[in-house]
């Protein structure tokens, strides 16, 4: 019974638009933050988690004014620290999808793109079944299946911010309060890729 269960549920992934893979580790995605300007810092364990964290800062242009407080929806000035892009360590596979937003958000927090799942966009994806089996899942629920996440790679405040404003359709970096997930289950009929852009409200009840 476990086992069948576990084959229904799906993890989320990050993954690099341009050469559709998935990026499960830190090792895999450091080249592809270095060549956007951004340099990783050696993970950080903080005291009451038992899980790292691994941050990057964008060197590329550090003296940057632009206010952190666009990533909520308003864009008044604030004296509020820039933020610094950070994920799980080592793996970076399986996290709610508060997680990857918060991380998405932070990148083009620097970059300004118009629409960042041209770089990086989220799939769903089936749990594997040696690297996944002993992990701790929590379940996300969704209206057409079900999405876990690994335990603990959800911080408080990144659910504060992204539950709470999550009808709030205003951003400054190109979301109007959605997230791009693609590939939500592999139903359609010739097995290609689904893409859609779903909004946060529809994802997460």
């Amino acid at each position: 019974m476990e086992d069948c269960m576990r084959l229904s549920m799906r993890k989320l992934a990050l993954w690099y638009t341009k050469t559709f893979k998935p990026l499960m580790t830190h090792d895999e995605l450091d080249h592809i933050m270095a060549t956007m300007g951004f340099v990783a810092l050696p993970p950080v364990q903080p005291t009451c988690s038992t899980l790292a964290w691994k941050e990057y800062v964008y060197m590329a242009s550090p003296g940057r004014s632009k206010s952190s407080s666009c990533l909520s929806g308003s864009c008044e000035p604030s004296t509020v620290e820039p933020p610094r892009p950070k994920l799980p360590y080592p793996r970076i596979d399986g996290l709610h999808i508060y997680t990857y937003r918060a991380f998405l958000d932070a990148v083009n927090f620097y970059l300004e793109m118009c629409d960042i799942s041209e770089l990086f966009h989220i799939r769903g994806m089936p749990l594997h079944r040696s690297n996944d089996r002993s992990r701790k899942w929590r379940c996300m629920e969704e209206d057409d299946g079900v999405f876990v996440y690994r335990e603990g790679t959800l911080e408080q405040t990144t659910y504060n911010m992204y539950h709470f404003n999550k009808l709030n359709s205003n951003s400054c970096n190109g979301y109007n309060g959605a997230i791009i997930i693609r590939d939500k289950g592999n139903n359609n009929k010739n097995n290609t890729p689904v893409s859609c852009f779903v909004p946060l409200k529809d994802i997460i009840v």
